[in-house]
Formats: structure tokens, sequence, C-alpha cells
């Protein structure tokens, strides 16, 4: 008698199907009445400042200002409940943050931060995705980056076998690449002729914290802090606060795709 089957196999199911899959099973779907969960993720925090700008300010205190902004201005939509994974100046480690988007059974993760380039004269927001090979050098150099803000990596211990663990690792549903796309997507035309972009704004990079399979999930990098005109709009509340708006038509556009109500849950 395999006393863990039933959990390996909710298990594999959770990993294959993904949240919007799992939704979809009888027995499984939430009631027709609830509303998508959107977890923000305020980039960085607390001992980890991410990027600082030349005179000194911190990517973290910008982050978490229009993570909470943001979050604000979903609500008073009535469409949406919406968790932070942090709301104040606290150290989250990476895995703690995909961790707390499982847990809250999140319908989109949308992971806030700002940029720091070599090239001073480079300005403007780029919206990332997760693939395993970088689309150029820039995506590579930043996932790099934000990838280090829990330091060296570690080993994870291995709670399956190894068959099973290839299984899972190489699964990402076709509905989550497709929703990740989409809300990129979004963010990009939302903010085209309001908010200044990268050329080339959507990118993809091997993110940690968007590894998640389950969960339509993309990282935005709000603007260049090693930019004046950047830093100075970031730290600007009325810039923010078109910035915030912006978003928000992003995500009421993705969650009023016909396709992404059927799979929320």
């Amino acid at each position: 008698m395999c006393l863990n089957c039933d959990a390996t196999r909710r298990g594999l199911l959770r990993f294959s199907l993904g949240a919007a899959g799992l939704a979809a099973l009888p027995g499984r779907a939430r009631a027709i009445s609830q509303k998508p969960l959107i977890m923000l993720d305020p980039g960085h925090g607390g001992h980890d400042p991410g990027a600082i700008a030349p005179d000194g300010y911190y990517e973290k205190t910008i982050t978490l200002a229009t993570g909470l902004e943001l979050h604000h201005a979903l609500l008073e939509t009535g469409r949406y409940r919406v968790a932070m994974t942090r709301k104040r100046d606290d150290f989250i480690s990476l895995e703690e943050r995909v961790n707390m988007a499982l847990e809250h059974r999140a319908d989109l993760f949308l992971s806030l931060h700002c940029d720091h380039l070599p090239e001073q004269n480079l300005r403007g927001a780029s919206i990332f995705t997760l693939s395993n090979k970088a689309s150029d050098k820039l995506a590579a150099a930043v996932a790099q980056d934000e990838n280090s803000a829990d330091g060296p990596p570690r080993d994870a211990p291995v709670r399956v076998s190894p068959q099973v663990a290839d299984i899972l690792a190489s699964l990402e549903t076709r509905a989550t690449k497709i929703g990740s796309a989409t809300i990129a997507n979004n963010i990009a035309n939302a903010f085209a002729n309001k908010i200044p972009l990268l050329p080339d704004p959507e990118r993809s990079a091997n993110f940690a914290v968007l590894r998640d399979p389950s969960i339509p999930s993309t990282l935005l990098e709000m603007g260049c802090l090693s930019n004046a005109a950047d830093e100075q709009r970031l730290r600007d509340p009325r810039q923010r606060q078109m910035l915030v708006a912006r978003l928000a038509d992003a995500i009421n556009k993705y969650f009023s795709d016909p396709v992404q109500l059927r799979v929320v849950g």
C-alpha cells in the first residue's frame, strides 16, 4: 500500500496542471463569485537595499511605495483580492516569496523592481517573463543580479526521486506561459507613450522568483536608478501614481479576457 500516493498525485497535478488546471477539475473549482487573487512582490527589503542610485536612494524604498500604492488601487476597483510578500522594510527570501504566492493560490504574481545598468543613458521600464535561456545579454545580467538577493545559491534538499524531480522541473503549463506573456504584453502596451520603456521592453530570463510553474508571473523593472531622469520619475509620487494607474489598467485588461476568467483559481 502506498501511503503517499495520493499526496504525490496531488503534487504532480499541481505542477503539471497548475492552479488554473486544478481549478478546472470537478470538485476543485472555487465558487464562481471568488475574486482573483493578485500577489504583489515589492523587491528586496531589510538588509538587502537592491539597486542604489548615485545619490544613495534605495530600490527597496521605491518598490515598497509602489507596491502599497498598487495594492490600494487594485482593492479600490472591487474586482480583486490582493496580497503582498511584504508591507514593511523586511527581508523576504526569493523562495519565501514564491511560497507565499503558492499558499495564497495566487492567480497572478507581479514582482516590482528597479534596474541599475552600466550605461547611465539607458532609461525606461522593462518587463520580464521566465525562460531557461535569457532573451539577450541585458536580460541575463538583470536576472543574475536579482537572483543574487539571497546570497550564494545553496543546494536544496531532495525530497523526491530524481525521476520525479526531473518531471516536476520540466513542467510549466501552456496556460501559465500564455498568461505570463499576456500580462507582460499588457503592461508594455499600457506604458506605451505614458511611461518610458527600454528598447525591446519585453524580455525573458531565468528569474528565481518567477519559477513556480502554476502561476502566471512577470517581473517589472520600473526604471533605471542609474539614470537621473528615471530616478526622479520613480521618486515623484505623481509619476508613481501614473505608473500605478497604467499597471492597474494592464491587470484589468488581463482579467477581462474571457480566457483568463475561465482559468482563475
